[in-house]
This record gives structure tokens, C-alpha cells and sequence, in this order.
């Protein structure tokens, strides 16, 4: 009677709900890792346009290879997230499995009533129409507690990476403006205005000459 009332009144919680919390605090913890990996991303971006700037080509090679391992880490990270996330749905299913196995008990015993009055050959039957059902449910608890499919990894050539994002720099400097490093695989390149309206034809050949240069470099990465 004691446990009941501890457990009613919030004295002693089960032990499906702590476990639970527990995972839930460690998911964000996580994901504070993750904002933080993802901002340092970012920062090394912006060290890298800046190197760049001022024709420090080392400096914004090193800065876009630590952006590559915060970007690894990052994943890692997530892949920790999905993992524990799984482990409450797991926990979760693990309930209903025991409440489900409790009702098969119960309904065993009804069962074993019931065949009181039939022939032992009906008692055999049912038992192994009984154990093949069970057999099934286990499969069926396996299969959705697999948490395989939910583990991901980035697969980054980071060297080839970062050779794409050195060269889409340049191509940006050599134009006279650096606004913002693109993405690895996108590129956009931004020209400023010029007023003179006799350069604008030159200005647009020049940026289609350039976008066909960027596609032939992806078809040959």
C-alpha cells in the first residue's frame, strides 16, 4: 500500500518515466552541441571568406578544413540525437510488449478453462496455434524495436570539398566581389551594379562564360 501511495502522489515515479527523462536531458544536451557545432560552421566560413579577401589562401584552406570537422562532429551528434530517440520509442514499445504479454497470459488462463471440457487432441492444437501466435508477436516487437535504419553518417571527401569552395572564392575575388561563400555544391555568383549601360551585355557574357566553367569543373570532380 505504501508503494501505491508514494506512486500516486509523485514519490516514487516508474521506472519507464525515469528512464525516459534521463534520455530526454541528454537529447538536449545534444542538441545545444548541435547549434553550437553548426554556429562554429558557419564562423570558419566567414574566416575563410575574410582569408580570402586578403590573399591568405593557407589561412582560408585551414579555416574550411576545421569547418569540415565541425561539420563531422555535427553529424555525429545528430546521429547521437536519433539513436537516444529511438531508445524512448524502444522503451516505449518494450511497455506495450509486457502489457500485450500480460493479456496473453490472461488469456491463457481462459483457455485452459475452456479446454477442460474438449479432447486432447483440441488441447494440443490450440497450444501450438498458441505458441505460433506468440512467435509472431515476438517477430513483430523485434522488427519495430530495430533501430538500425535511423543511423546515418556523412559521407564528406572533404579534401575535394574544400578545393571546390578555394576555387569558387577565387572566382569571386577575381571578379571584384566576395558577398557570401556559397554552400558546398551551389554557387552564386553576384555582380554589382555598374552604370555605364554600354558594359551591361559584356557583364552578363561574362557571367554565363563563368557559370559554364563552374558545371564543366563539377563534371570532371
Amino acid at each position: 500500500m505504501p508503494k501505491v501511495k508514494n506512486w500516486l502522489f509523485g514519490k516514487d515515479k516508474p521506472k519507464d518515466t525515469e528512464s525516459i527523462a534521463k534520455i530526454r536531458r541528454v537529447i538536449n544536451k545534444y542538441t545545444l552541441q548541435s547549434r553550437r557545432l553548426s554556429q562554429q560552421a558557419d564562423e570558419q566560413k566567414g574566416i575563410a571568406r575574410d582569408m580570402m579577401k586578403g590573399g591568405n589562401k593557407a589561412g582560408a584552406k585551414q579555416a574550411l578544413m576545421r569547418r569540415q570537422l565541425y561539420l563531422k562532429k555535427l553529424n555525429e551528434t545528430q546521429n547521437k540525437i536519433l539513436n537516444l530517440q529511438s531508445m524512448i520509442e524502444s522503451i516505449s514499445e518494450a511497455k506495450d510488449v509486457a502489457d500485450t504479454t500480460k493479456a496473453i497470459q490472461d488469456g491463457v488462463g481462459v483457455i485452459e478453462d475452456t479446454l477442460k471440457n474438449v479432447t486432447p487432441a483440441d488441447t494440443e492444437r490450440a497450444m501450438f496455434e498458441m505458441q505460433s501466435s506468440m512467435e509472431k508477436v515476438a517477430f513483430a516487437s523485434d522488427a519495430l524495436a530495430d533501430t538500425s535504419f535511423s543511423e546515418t553518417e556523412l559521407d564528406l571527401d572533404m579534401e575535394d570539398m574544400i578545393d571546390q569552395e578555394m576555387a569558387e572564392l577565387e572566382m569571386e575575388l577575381s571578379l571584384g566581389q566576395v558577398d557570401e561563400l556559397p554552400d558546398a555544391g551551389t554557387t552564386t555568383t553576384k555582380i554589382k551594379d555598374k552604370e555605364p549601360v554600354e558594359e551591361e551585355d559584356e557583364i552578363g557574357d561574362e557571367i554565363a562564360e563563368l557559370r559554364k566553367k563552374i558545371e564543366r569543373e563539377r563534371s570532371g570532380a
